[in-house]
């Protein structure tokens, strides 16, 4: 696979006339895009130093709690029971409850006791699956668990790591593990990504190295809770996503130079049928209104990602909308554009709603602006001064405070101990979902 100039014989004809669907989906985002205004919104709330300290309190309490010597003990053992650990949960709840109405995060509606139960859940199933997985892949393949989660709810589904949920999840660790390993050529890369392809597609090609077995059981895993034959969306959404990072993984290529209006139509079709794929595999078909929602969720979530890692993209060379971006001005107009595209998507997503709906909207409405609001904190360095001021004002912690909390969080493991097996499953569950809900891993 020398070349690698024939981009058609990576991708995948399976999408059928879902290709079309996802073509349609691109360019109505595309559209929401182009037309969201590039200057910033208004602040829907300043915090003052007094309500951020009132945060922070209560944060440090929260992490406390959970970094206190019987907790730490209980957390190699190992043992942990499953009502110890609710006992647990209980007695953070008035903290969070407290914190939430703080900071202002409508979560109660959507996230309750059921998230905990399918995160611990599937912590358990992916010890099982794989006891050497490293916790930071663990809480990777956790985040689209979440998301997946958070889609059941939407749906009217029992929220639970299902094996479908349980499969594609963990296939993100093992497949972006080589897709972004800077020490892997790209033969490698796209060599695992076409098995990855076959397999979808209903291949027997076998499978060699030891991540490429995980890869085929993980959709043999798929296949048990969706038969092929019944569910033909369900496999034509994953060559989707497959084809999208194929794409992706060619920009990235030294020396390549898409246009910036290609970058864009690939992060959207990236980010967008990665969650496309996830309401698939949470419901087996969708509707197009739920196409689209999940869609759009998707490309959110992709464009926060890519103002998230800016620094580490720049570093590698990658080119997304913020790391192709140039100066102060230019960047802080994209990110002001990002706040503004949120809203437009969640206005579209919001028309004729289930009340479900409404309440996961708002929710990832006021997640994603503090996460976008945090990421400019994070790199006042690639914005002006005005930006990063705004962003502090509309953030209820110090950014300052955020960076020596996340100290004491990662200080929190035991050294040596960065393996599921080393852990006790329920208390990685409850600390991953403490820190994640406030941005802090």
């Amino acid at each position: 696979m020398g070349g690698m100039t024939d981009l058609g014989s990576f991708l995948s004809a399976g999408v059928g006339p879902l290709g079309g669907r996802v073509e349609e989906l691109v360019r109505i985002h595309e559209a929401l895009w182009r037309n969201a205004p590039d200057g910033p919104r208004l602040l829907e709330k300043s915090f003052r130093r007094a309500e951020k300290k009132a945060v922070e309190r209560e944060l440090s309490a929260v992490v406390s709690r959970l970094s206190s010597e019987p907790v730490r003990a209980a957390f190699l053992a190992g043992s942990l029971e499953p009502a110890r650990l609710e006992e647990m949960a209980a007695g953070l709840k008035p903290a969070f409850k407290k914190l939430l109405g703080l900071i202002g995060l409508p979560l109660e509606a959507v996230y309750d006791a059921s998230f905990v139960e399918s995160t611990r859940l599937f912590i358990r199933d992916a010890r099982d699956f794989d006891p050497e997985l490293r916790l930071d892949s663990a809480y990777q393949a956790l985040r689209n668990v979440w998301i997946m989660n958070s889609l059941q709810f939407d749906l009217g589904f029992a929220v639970e790591p299902t094996e479908a949920v349980f499969a594609y999840s963990m296939v993100y660790p093992y497949l972006d593990n080589v897709l972004d390993d800077d020490r892997a050529d790209e033969a490698a890369k796209l060599d695992l990504v076409a098995k990855l392809r076959d397999w979808l597609e209903g291949s027997d090609r076998p499978a060699e190295a030891p991540a490429e077995k995980k890869l085929r059981s993980l959709v043999d895993l798929m296949e048990r809770r969706f038969p092929r034959s019944g569910f033909p969306d369900v496999y034509r959404s994953l060559l989707a996503i497959s084809n999208a990072q194929v794409k992706s993984l060619l920009q990235q290529r030294p020396g390549a130079a898409a246009p910036p209006d290609e970058v864009m139509a690939i992060s959207l079709e990236k980010g967008g049928t990665s969650v496309l794929a996830d309401g698939f595999l949470v419901a087996g078909s969708l509707a197009p209104a739920d196409q689209e929602f999940c869609f759009g969720f998707g490309t959110i979530l992709q464009l926060a990602d890519d103002l998230q890692d800016i620094t580490e993209d720049l570093r590698r060379g990658h080119r997304t909308l913020f790391a192709a971006g140039a100066g102060r001005d230019a960047l802080g107009a994209t990110a002001a554009r990002l706040e503004n595209y949120l809203a437009a998507v969640l206005e579209r997503a919001r028309r004729g709603a289930s009340p479900r709906r409404m309440a996961l909207c708002d929710a990832i409405e006021a997640g994603l602006t503090l996460m976008f609001r945090e990421s400019v904190g994070k790199h006042p360095e690639y914005f002006r001064r005005s930006f990063v001021r705004r962003a502090r004002r509309g953030f209820p912690a110090r950014f300052s405070y955020l960076e020596k909390l996340r100290g004491r969080i990662k200080d929190r493991t035991p050294p040596g101990c960065d393996r599921l097996a080393d852990l006790d499953a329920g208390l990685v569950a409850l600390m991953a979902l403490s820190s994640r809900a406030f941005a802090l891993d």
